[in-house]
């Protein structure tokens, strides 16, 4: 009799013990469900907040070269990927010039920008004083977001590639003078003809160093 009492409340204690157990197990896989979820959801709100509309990245560009959409025609924006990075590529034109823009889609960073020059523009642009330095016209500076404050003129950039050839402006013909921002730096692509060969350089826009150049 003893021993079958003592059974009777050794299996009901087991019962009692396996039921506690399997009430731990669902409760920790519920609270470990809802951790992954709450991160998962943290995760993907933090990634996409930031990304930036194709509208959003025209107004970015219009507003660095000081214009205005009633001013411009777009002649491109497309989202697109490169090296890793999706960036959206605008492209619109102002007065006969072509402003080219890249601007990344997370955040709304410039990464590259640069537009066509008219040597007239340059010249009302820029004035020299007495020491022969260029500086930008501050009526002009206002409506020019270009950051020139303290770059040589076009002609300077011109002279330099041609003294660096050993030839004058009255031997060669331009085929474009372009100012354009690469890596951080403001640079003038130079390009010329004579005797049926291709000349082109680069020349640092701030301090007229020549970055590369080559001849075809």
């Amino acid at each position: 009799m003893k021993k079958l009492i003592l059974a009777t409340i050794v299996l009901v204690f087991s019962i009692g013990l396996v039921a506690c157990t399997d009430s731990g197990v669902v409760d920790n896989s519920n609270g470990n469900n809802s951790s992954i979820n709450g991160s998962s959801d943290d995760s993907t709100n933090g990634k996409t907040s930031n990304k930036i509309t194709i509208d959003q990245a025209k107004e970015i560009a219009l507003k660095h070269a000081g214009l205005t959409k009633d001013q411009v025609s777009f002649s491109q924006t497309k989202n697109d990927i490169d090296d890793g990075i999706e960036k959206y590529d605008v492209e619109f034109n102002y007065e006969g010039k072509e402003y080219d823009y890249e601007i990344s889609a997370i955040g709304g960073e410039i990464i590259k920008y640069d537009h066509e020059i008219e040597d007239t523009n340059i010249h009302n642009n820029v004035t020299t004083n007495t020491q022969g330095n260029t500086q930008n016209d501050a009526a002009n500076n206002t409506s020019n977001n270009t950051n020139s404050t303290d770059n040589i003129s076009v002609d300077k950039a011109k002279q330099i590639a041609l003294s660096h050839a050993g030839l004058t402006s009255s031997k060669v013909t331009f085929k474009r003078t372009e100012l354009d921002f690469d890596d951080g730096i403001q640079k003038y692509e130079v390009e010329f003809y004579y005797n049926n060969r291709e000349y082109s350089y680069e020349i640092n826009a701030k301090t007229g160093e020549i970055l590369s150049y080559e001849q075809d």
